[in-house]
């Protein structure tokens, strides 16, 4: 399938239904509203109504004259029931239903009964009718209710058409509005089976997309750890080779002038493999340690001073190297308690503190300073050692790397990741700034207690 014909299926197509459904369901409101407002309003049925209650009211009248032609003396009302013949004969000149009547072409004979009618005004309000008047009057009623009995029947023969083409229009409007719900029904069919595909085609999507995650997170996976085998070798290759090739080379003296040799040259001998294997066990012990210290950390959070936990750290370390001195300040008049695992944070401390004593020349001192940046508490160690190369600055903290300036030293890579992870841990963090002779400055900031 082409690009375009894709895009036409996916985007147009489904644009095209969805403008269609809106014109479908807007011709069937307006078809709805046509045959409401048809249900409301019937000209014909009013004007039945108004045609049938002024022939009434001309027969009231008229069986009024009859009583007062057989009794003179008899109670009647003319002027009452003329008055209220008046009054629907006006309603036949009003809006629809004179245009009624001029459409069915009895207005002109409709204005000339209500002239005869309005003539006989004053015959009734002349006093007693003698027999002449009143049969002149019943002439006239007799001649407009014969008028009436022609409107009335062209009213109910036009509301009956009336009624008919409403029926008609209105079974056609219900038609129409059928095949508009089925246009609709099918309208929302596509659009929902388009939805559903769409649904689809979003979580195969996302699929693919968590597989390209799970395979770039695999990837990553096997990246550092070929770095890190990389590293280890790297270490191991360095670190190991030394003492095993003075193993290596003491046994092989011994076994070929081991005769000729006198005993204080092996004891020379002995004493530079035990050495040796004392500097392997402390390499091996230092990752193991490294390793379970990770594995089996137990993190208890609490305030506490970190003052109190370096200071104690300090005089731990300074206890086992009484050579090196080791410079102590703080930042005055400042709330130095920090939330962190005093355990760890001692472990931190002597980690860094043993690295700036191992690189650093004896005669050195080195600088610690607690004080309080922003949110965190700090705890800076200075020493005035060798230095970093600004290249291996970003991969110090990385396990197994050890710089190139103290290759000579004796040493794992391991202390430093060490103690990255365990700040982290704690929601702290290390940074290190260094430069090569001139020495390395580390600090560990920690959330501080008191913001």
């Amino acid at each position: 399938m082409t690009r375009t014909k894709k895009l036409f299926i996916r985007y147009i197509l489904p644009l095209i239904t969805i403008i269609l459904l809106l014109v479908l369901l807007g011709v069937a409101l307006f078809r709805l509203s046509v045959i409401q407002r048809e249900m409301h309003y019937n000209s014909n049925a009013n004007m039945v109504w108004v045609v049938y209650y002024t022939h009434l009211e001309s027969l009231r009248l008229t069986d009024a004259l009859q009583k007062q032609a057989l009794d003179p003396e008899a109670e009647v009302d003319l002027l009452f029931r003329y008055q209220m013949l008046l009054s629907r004969l006006n309603l036949l000149h009003d809006g629809p239903q004179a245009r009624f009547l001029d459409e069915v072409g009895l207005l002109d004979e409709l204005k000339t009964q209500a002239v005869t009618l309005h003539q006989v005004e004053y015959v009734l309000t002349a006093g007693s009718l003698n027999t002449a008047q009143l049969e002149h009057l019943q002439h006239i009623l007799n001649e407009f209710s014969t008028f009436m009995l022609k409107a009335s029947g062209r009213a109910m023969t036009a509301q009956w058409e009336e009624l008919g083409a409403g029926v008609d229009m209105n079974r056609n409007a219900v038609l129409t509005i059928l095949f508009i719900m089925v246009g609709i029904l099918l309208c929302s069919l596509f659009v929902s089976w388009q939805l559903l595909v769409a649904l689809k085609r979003s979580r195969e999507n996302e699929r693919v997309k968590q597989q390209q995650l799970e395979l770039q997170k695999q990837l990553e996976h096997e990246r550092k750890t070929s770095e890190l085998y990389r590293s280890f070798g790297a270490m191991v290759s360095h670190q190991f080779r030394t003492p095993l090739a003075i193993i290596d080379a003491s046994m092989q003296r011994l076994i070929r002038a081991g005769e000729r040799m006198t005993s204080a040259q092996v004891i020379d001998r002995a004493v530079k493999v035990k050495a040796a294997t004392d500097r392997l066990t402390y390499l091996i012990e230092r990752i193991l340690k490294a390793d379970r210290l990770l594995e089996q950390v137990d993190i208890q959070l609490q305030q506490y001073s970190l003052v109190d936990v370096v200071k104690k750290a300090v005089a731990e370390h300074s206890f086992l190297t009484n050579k090196r001195q080791v410079d102590f300040s703080v930042e005055s008049n400042t709330n130095l308690h920090a939330i962190c695992d005093p355990i760890l944070v001692s472990e931190i401390v002597g980690n860094l503190l043993s690295n700036a004593d191992k690189y650093s020349p004896a005669d050195k001192t080195i600088s610690v300073y607690i004080y309080k940046h922003q949110q965190s508490v700090c705890c800076q160690i200075k020493d005035q050692g060798k230095g970093i190369a600004q290249s291996d600055l970003k991969h110090i903290f990385q396990r197994y790397f050890r710089a190139d300036t103290v290759a000579d030293v004796t040493g794992t890579g391991i202390g430093l990741y060490v103690v990255a992870e365990l700040a982290e841990l704690q929601g702290g963090q290390v940074t290190v700034s260094s430069e090569e002779h001139t020495g390395s400055i580390f600090t560990l900031c920690l959330p501080s207690a008191f913001n």
